[in-house]
């Protein structure tokens, strides 16, 4: 018996197969002018919140299910900027542009027409996987998406949901950052594997899907960032 939490159709909540892009952020299979403006607009105030003197921005692009035909109505964009990380700065760059994207996502409701946007650093060299990805800085498709239909096993989505769901409600019960985090990771990292493996309509990718648009990975999320909150705090003595 699946989980009350979620009413039937989970899968149509996270992936629909439409004949068309995004008629709210695309004229035909061309980003919209005014989108675009708004979307370097909205790249540039990030840029500017990384404050890092030499960037070395290559592209910003979007990706997902908002560049490609598979959005739904809870579907969000994801704004990329593509930089050049140099290999003897990564192990410390990768962690502070991790950092320095979940501050900015969590401190800023941006929306583009109702979309929620999701701001990314992308190292230039990690290979990206998604159905469509387009060049905002350049005006072109990097990788045009394609009319597709997949065949998405339902009872297989609801299985890896409630394997994920139940780690979730453990982690939101636990006072322990190190184990609500790895928790997160975990689920990060077979997200990860499944979209190497399976790609884009693999089982793990769809199960992530719908338990963020369910809310469950933002409630995990503040879960930990409260957590944090408690560690560095220090409480009044009574």
């Amino acid at each position: 018996m699946f989980l009350n939490e979620f009413q039937e159709g989970i899968v149509d909540q996270a992936v629909q197969f439409n004949n068309e892009l995004n008629p709210v952020l695309f004229d035909g299979n061309r980003l919209n002018t005014t989108v675009r403006y708004k979307l370097l607009l909205i790249a540039q105030n990030f840029a500017r919140f990384i404050d890092i003197p030499k960037l070395n921005l290559k592209d910003i692009t979007i990706s997902g299910s908002n560049a490609a035909y598979t959005y739904t109505k809870h579907s969000d964009l994801d704004l990329h900027l593509i930089v050049d990380i140099p290999s003897a700065a990564e192990f410390h760059l990768k962690p502070l542009f991790d950092a320095k994207k979940n501050q900015y996502n969590y401190n800023h409701d941006i929306k583009i027409k109702g979309i929620d946007v999701e701001l990314y650093v992308q190292s230039s060299k990690e290979k990206h996987i998604s159905a469509g990805i387009y060049s905002v800085l350049d005006d072109h498709w990097i990788k045009e998406p394609g009319l597709v239909r997949a065949n998405i096993n339902d009872n297989d989505v609801e299985q890896k949901v409630e394997n994920y769901l139940n780690k979730i409600k453990l982690a939101l019960k636990t006072k322990d950052y190190d184990k609500a985090n790895s928790v997160k990771s975990e689920i990060s990292k077979l997200r990860k594997a499944g979209l190497e493996t399976t790609g884009e309509f693999g089982v793990e990718n769809i199960a992530f899907k719908v338990l963020r648009t369910q809310g469950w990975i933002d409630k995990l999320r503040q879960h930990i960032y409260d957590l944090e909150d408690q560690n560095l705090s220090l409480k009044e003595r009574k």
